[in-house]
């Protein structure tokens, strides 16, 4: 069965939003940074800078979309390779609470194109939102309450 890349862009983007959380173990950052440098010696320069940009809260969206760029696909000689680093990170993730509760929470992404008016209203709990929107009509988004996190450190 072929590696599908977004499972390993998803990987990688988990990872770069995890590397700097003191409470993650560091069997989990070094499967983390073994996964970032297989990729980064098959995919080259631009997943080295995508990469980077992923660790960084501010650059983390750049980073993302960099990443879809330069991992479209996967041939099948890169898949078999990149497959047990990616599998010894998954596997780490999967024993490390405090990595699982920093990624497991809600996050909303819209893209709207709507003919009228749009109302979204009681949204809640939610860290992260991304809207894309296009309206003939009135953009209304109310009673939002946003979850903080309990990340340590920030």
């Amino acid at each position: 069965m072929p590696l599908d890349p977004s499972l390993l862009n998803a990987a990688l983007i988990a990872g770069g939003a995890l590397v700097a959380d003191a409470t993650v173990k560091e069997m989990t950052k070094d499967a983390y940074q073994a996964l970032k440098a297989k990729a980064c010696e098959l995919f080259g320069r631009r997943a080295v800078k995508a990469t980077e940009k992923l660790e960084a809260s501010e650059t983390r969206d750049e980073g993302k979309a960099e990443l879809a760029l330069v991992i479209p696909d996967l041939r099948s000689d890169e898949a078999e390779e990149i497959q047990p680093v990616l599998q010894a990170f998954l596997d780490a993730m999967r024993q490390d609470e405090p990595a699982r509760e920093g990624l497991a929470h809600a996050r909303i992404a819209l893209n709207l194109d709507v003919g009228g008016n749009v109302l979204i209203d009681n949204v809640q709990d939610a860290r992260e939102i991304g809207i894309r929107s296009r309206s003939e009509g009135d953009f209304t988004f109310t009673n939002v309450r946003m979850d903080p996190g309990t990340r340590s450190g920030n």
